[in-house]
């Protein structure tokens, strides 16, 4: 029975491992990406910080739950950034499983496209979330600072 459960236990740290995994890849996709809009336009590329990256993680995890640019506990979504720099914006999103359809989804809206080419910003940080048992099932966070 000890053997059964240690095994359990093994398999839920290799899923949660597994989630961190696919999180840290989506967003360095999601980086490339943005990056590539970004120079077309001939908009210098972000870079992806990892104290913005913790937040956007916190935030991908709210917005399964309450999906809005207000947090759950009702305080505005910046108030996740320990340092807000001078500007700063979040783009949401939740449904599709890629980075790639994210991020097309992002450029064909105009508010969230604004942000991916804003000039002002430098830094970002891209979380994920899947929760099976929700509406949407993939949860995609953008933050960014300038």
């Amino acid at each position: 029975m000890k053997k059964f459960l240690l095994s359990i236990v093994a398999v839920f740290i290799l899923l949660g491992a597994s989630n961190a995994y696919a999180a840290e890849n989506f967003a360095v996709e999601v980086l490339n990406l943005v990056n590539a809009e970004r120079a077309k336009v001939g908009v210098a590329p972000l870079r992806l910080a990892d104290d913005l990256q913790d937040a956007a993680a916190i935030r991908a995890r709210e917005i399964v739950e309450y999906f809005s640019h207000t947090r759950p506990d009702g305080s505005d979504c910046f108030t996740v950034m320990r340092n807000r720099g001078r500007t700063w914006g979040e783009n949401i999103a939740a449904g599709y499983g890629t980075a790639y359809e994210t991020v097309d989804q992002w450029m064909n809206s105009q508010g969230h496209r604004e942000n991916i080419l804003n000039p002002n910003f430098r830094e970002l940080g891209v979380g994920y979330a899947y929760e099976d048992y929700s509406t949407y099932h993939h949860y995609w966070v953008q933050l960014f600072r300038g």
